[in-house]
């Protein structure tokens, strides 16, 4: 509970609030804020720690100390559109199905190929081009 304790603490502080705002925004009570940064509050619950990871615009996993990072992930646009949001539940559909290893493999292979999209189309030529002419692989096959 230590780390829940520290880091609550920090990230009210950090955001100019005092324990009672924390309380009525989370819906708790002073001292219950008190006794989880003291921490004399044993076993604190899982709704509890997502309250107070909502409201200091964190982590769960932060809090509890299983990541460093205490930024939020980027939020996925729900808005889009209707089909896009179809397909989507299509491949997590399918992606399902498949064995735990498989599935690391395809997600491994999807996170690959948006790397590589992001990258300027300008700087993926120069760099084919640069090992091309350092006599790198060539193409083979019908010219």
């Amino acid at each position: 509970m230590k780390v829940i304790g520290e880091r609550v603490r920090a990230l009210r502080q950090a955001r100019g609030l005092n324990q009672s705002d924390l309380a009525r925004q989370t819906g708790m009570v002073r001292s219950q804020i008190s006794r989880i940064e003291k921490e004399e509050r044993p076993g604190v619950g899982a709704v509890m720690v997502g309250q107070l990871a909502l409201e200091l615009d964190t982590t769960v996993d932060y809090l509890l100390g299983l990541t460093d990072d205490p930024s939020l992930p980027p939020r996925f646009n729900w808005e889009a559109k209707p089909e896009q949001l179809q397909r989507l539940q299509r491949l997590l559909e399918r992606l399902s199905r498949l064995s735990d290893e498989r599935q690391a493999r395809v997600m491994d292979a999807v996170l690959a190929m948006l790397e590589v999209s992001e990258v300027p189309i300008e700087a993926r030529l120069e760099e084919k081009e640069g090992v091309l002419s350092q006599g790198g692989p060539a193409r083979t096959g019908p010219a």
